[in-house]
C-alpha cells in the first residue's frame, strides 16, 4: 500500500482510528514530517481530557500551563501503538508524569530571578495561557516550538530538552551540564516560556 501524505483539512476529518493508522503507515514510509503532522492532529483533539486528567492531580492555577507542558511532549514523543486504547494510555502516561514532574520541581525548585528582556511579575505578567484553535495549534505548534528552540544556543536548547520536555529537576540538569547553576535553568525556562507564549499570541501581551 502506497503512503500519501494527506492535506490539513483532510486529516482534520479523520477519525481517532484513522489518525493512528495514518500515522503508522507514514512512519514505515520513512514520511516521518507527515507522520508526525498526523500526531498532532491526534494529541491536540484530546486537550480536554488532558486538562480534565490534569485538574484531579494538579492545583487549579497550574493545570492550563502544565497542560500546554504534556501536549508539546506528546507531539515531541513517539506513538508507536496500533490503537486507541493503546494512544490513550500513552498520552495519560504523559499527562501523570507531568504531574509528577510538578510536584518534584515545586519541592526542589530555585527563586527564579526575573531577566532583563522579561515584564515585571515573571509569568504572571503575561497573562492567561493563550488559546489556540484545536485544528490549527495541532498543525503549528510543534513548528512554532522548534522556531523557538533555534533562537537558543546549544547549551541553552539542552536546558529546554532536559528540563521542561525531559521532566528533569534543575539540580539534575545541572549535573548533566557542566558549569549550569540551578538559578540559571530556572531563568532558561521562564525565557523559553515567555518566547513561545509571545509566538502564540502576539498580540496578547499589547494593551488594547
Amino acid at each position: 500500500m502506497t503512503f500519501k501524505p494527506l492535506p490539513d483539512h483532510a486529516l482534520q476529518q479523520l477519525a481517532d482510528e484513522q489518525l493512528i493508522a495514518y500515522i503508522r503507515y507514514g512512519r514505515d514510509a520513512g514520511e516521518l514530517g507527515a507522520s508526525r503532522r498526523g500526531l498532532m492532529f491526534l494529541v491536540y483533539g484530546y486537550e480536554r481530557d488532558v486538562k480534565r486528567r490534569l485538574s484531579l492531580k494538579v492545583p487549579a492555577h497550574v493545570v492550563d500551563d502544565l497542560a500546554h507542558d504534556a501536549l508539546v511532549r506528546a507531539i515531541a514523543a513517539a506513538f508507536a501503538g496500533t490503537s486507541v486504547g493503546e494512544f490513550r494510555n500513552w498520552l495519560h502516561t504523559i499527562v501523570d508524569r507531568t504531574a509528577v514532574d510538578f510536584f518534584r520541581r515545586a519541592e526542589r525548585r530555585p527563586k527564579e530571578a526575573i531577566l532583563p528582556s522579561e515584564h515585571e511579575g515573571e509569568e504572571g505578567a503575561w497573562g492567561a495561557e493563550p488559546a489556540t484553535d484545536s485544528e490549527a495549534g495541532a498543525v503549528e505548534l510543534r513548528i512554532i516550538v522548534e522556531e523557538v528552540l533555534e533562537t537558543l544556543n546549544e547549551e541553552h536548547r539542552l536546558v529546554i530538552e532536559l528540563h521542561v520536555f525531559g521532566g528533569l529537576t534543575a539540580c539534575e540538569v545541572c549535573d548533566r551540564i557542566e558549569g549550569m547553576r540551578e538559578d540559571n535553568v530556572a531563568q532558561i525556562a521562564t525565557r523559553f516560556r515567555a518566547k513561545l507564549r509571545a509566538r502564540l499570541d502576539p498580540d496578547g501581551g499589547a494593551e488594547g
